[in-house]
C-alpha cells in the first residue's frame, strides 16, 4: 500500500495481478453463453441474469483498462486449455467503444425493471450509474447527462424513487456507519435489504457466505489498525482550510485525528476495536446518487450549462452546511469544471473515485507531481504483474516499468 502511495509500484506487487478480475470476467462470459439456453418459468427473469452478467463484464472491463490500459479481450468463456487463452492485449478504447458500451446496452433491455430491486446486484439504475461514467471517458457528455437523468424514471417498491438524494448531513453520515453493516442476504431480488436511496451499487458482504476464515476489509483499511492505509494527507485536509469550505459539516464525519494522523472514518461512528476486523460484514459502495449528480453537474459543465450544473453541486453542498458559487462567479469552463471536481473529491473520500477522476480529466500529473513525483507519461498505470508476463508471452509491459517482455 506504502509503494503505492509513494509512486514507488515495482511489477511484483500483488495488486498488479489481475487474476481475479479475469476470473469475473470468464464467470460473466459463462453466463452470457449458457443462460439464453436455460429453461426458465419466466423467461423476464433468465433476462435479467443475462442483463446481469453483461453489466458485470461491462464492469470488470471498465476498471481493467483504467488499471491498466490495454489489456487482453475475452468475450467468449475458457472451458478448456487451448492456444487461444494466450491473447494480445487489445486497445483500451475499442474495449470501451465495442464492448463495455455495447454490453451496458444490452443489459439495459435486459434488466428486469419491475423485479430487479437490489443494490448488491445490478439493477438498471446499476447499468446506467456505469454507463453514464463509461460516457464521461469518452466525452459524450450529453449522453451521460440523459443516462443520469433516466434514474429517476424507476420507482421503489417502497414507494417513491429507487435510487435518490439523502438531503439530511445526519442520515448521511449513519447511512455510511450503519446502514452498509451486518445486511442479510437472500435470492429475492424483489426484496432489497438496504433503505438507503443514496446506494446504487455496491459489494455485499455477509459473514455466512464466506465462512468464519472471511470478512471485509472495511475496518483494517479505514482504522487505526494494521497499516493505516486511509490516513489522509495534507493537501487533502488543507480544503477544509479554504475560504468556502470552512464549517464543512462532513469534515467531522468524515475524517478523524487519530494517533497523529488524519484517519479517515466515514465508515464507521467512533473508534473500532482491533478485535472487530474479523467480524466485519461491512459493504462497501461503488456508485450512488450524490456520484451521479455531481458527475451530470461535470457533463452540464461541459455543455455550457454552467447554471444548472451548479445548481446541482448546490444540493450537495447546503446538505454540508455550505454556500455556493454562481456562475457569475467563474470565468471559464475549466474553472467550473475544477470546483466540481474538488466537490467530488471531498464527498466521495474513501468511495474509490478521485483517481479516476484526475485519470479521466488528464488532471493527474498536475494534482500528484507535488505530492508524491507522479508525472511520466505511463506512470499513471498499474505495471503488470511479472507472472502473467511469464505465463503469456505475447504480452508487453505498460512501458514506465519496462520495455521489455521478459
Amino acid at each position: 500500500q506504502a509503494r503505492v502511495i509513494n509512486n514507488l509500484m515495482s511489477t511484483d506487487e500483488k495488486c498488479a495481478k489481475w487474476t481475479t478480475l479475469y476470473q469475473m470476467i470468464n464467470q460473466a462470459n459463462l453466463a452470457i453463453k449458457y443462460v439464453p439456453n436455460i429453461s426458465m418459468p419466466d423467461v423476464a427473469d433468465r433476462n435479467d441474469y443475462l442483463g446481469q452478467a453483461y453489466a458485470l463484464r461491462a464492469l470488470a472491463y471498465f476498471y481493467a483498462i483504467r488499471v491498466w490500459g490495454d489489456v487482453p479481450l475475452f468475450t467468449e468463456p475458457t472451458e478448456k486449455y487451448s492456444e487461444a487463452i494466450y491473447k494480445e492485449r487489445t486497445d483500451k478504447n475499442y474495449i470501451l467503444e465495442h464492448v463495455i458500451l455495447p454490453d451496458l446496452k444490452k443489459a439495459e433491455g435486459l434488466i428486469n425493471r419491475n423485479k430487479n430491486y437490489e443494490r448488491k446486484r445490478i439493477s438498471i439504475c446499476g447499468v446506467w450509474a456505469i454507463m453514464a461514467d463509461a460516457y464521461m471517458w469518452t466525452g459524450e457528455y450529453n449522453l451521460a447527462d440523459q443516462t443520469i437523468d433516466k434514474m429517476a424514471t424507476i420507482a421503489s417498491k417502497k414507494g417513491g424513487r429507487f435510487v435518490d438524494f439523502e438531503p439530511n448531513i445526519a442520515t448521511w453520515h449513519t447511512m455510511f456507519t450503519e446502514e452498509l453493516t451486518n445486511k442479510p442476504s437472500d435470492d429475492t431480488p424483489e426484496n432489497d435489504e438496504y433503505n438507503s436511496r443514496e446506494f446504487i451499487f455496491l459489494v455485499h458482504f455477509n459473514m455466512d457466505e464466506v465462512g468464519t476464515n472471511g470478512y471485509s476489509y472495511m475496518y483494517q483499511w479505514f482504522s487505526g489498525s494494521g497499516n493505516r492505509a486511509a490516513v489522509m494527507s495534507d493537501t487533502f485536509m488543507s480544503i477544509f482550510d479554504e475560504k468556502d469550505m470552512k464549517g464543512d459539516l462532513r469534515k467531522d464525519y468524515t475524517v478523524k485525528n487519530y494517533q497523529n494522523g488524519n484517519e479517515l472514518r466515514k465508515y464507521m461512528a467512533g473508534d473500532i476495536s482491533n478485535s472487530l476486523n474479523k467480524t466485519c460484514e461491512v459493504a462497501y459502495p461503488i456508485y450512488r446518487y450524490t456520484d451521479m449528480m455531481l458527475l451530470q453537474a461535470e457533463a452540464r459543465a461541459h455543455q455550457g450549462k454552467w447554471g444548472e450544473a451548479l445548481d446541482l453541486v448546490k444540493t450537495v453542498r447546503d446538505r454540508a452546511g455550505l454556500n455556493t458559487l454562481t456562475e457569475n462567479d467563474f470565468a471559464s469552463e475549466e474553472e467550473v469544471v475544477n470546483y466540481i471536481l474538488r466537490e467530488r473529491q471531498v464527498e466521495l473520500a474513501g468511495e474509490g473515485r478521485r483517481w479516476f477522476d484526475l485519470l479521466r480529466t488528464e488532471k493527474w500529473k498536475e494534482v500528484m507531481k507535488p505530492i508524491n513525483g507522479m508525472e511520466q507519461d505511463g506512470n499513471e498505470l498499474f505495471p503488470i504483474h511479472y507472472s502473467h508476463i511469464l505465463e503469456n508471452p505475447k504480452i508487453v509491459q505498460n512501458t514506465y516499468y519496462g520495455n521489455t517482455n521478459n
